[in-house]
């Protein structure tokens, strides 16, 4: 059987980003159904892209935060947020730290 991604502990730390999420999407399917802003094309596109963009954003920093946790719960460090960090910073990760 396959090892799971996140264990239980990690899953009630994420919890705190299921509701906004569960809300964007609420919102998201709602206007998906209706006729936002008149028949303008322009301003449904708008009004979804504002719904979509921060659910798709919510949904990868949830992730990554969650492999961050299970990585450090594991292993005492996390090699994710290390090479986040070298990503956001643009340095090289050190391979001897850790």
């Amino acid at each position: 059987m396959a090892e799971r991604v996140f264990d239980r502990e990690t899953l009630l730390d994420l919890t705190v980003n299921f509701i906004p999420l569960g809300m964007l999407l609420f919102f998201i399917l709602l206007f998906a159904g209706t006729t936002v802003g008149g028949p303008a094309p322009v301003a449904r596109l708008v009004s979804q892209a504002l719904l979509v963009v921060p659910f798709v954003a919510l949904v990868g920093i949830t992730y990554f935060t969650g492999r961050i946790i299970a990585e450090s719960e594991r292993t005492g460090h996390s090699e994710t947020a290390r090479a986040i960090t070298a990503l956001v910073t643009g340095e090289e990760p050190d391979e001897d730290e850790g």
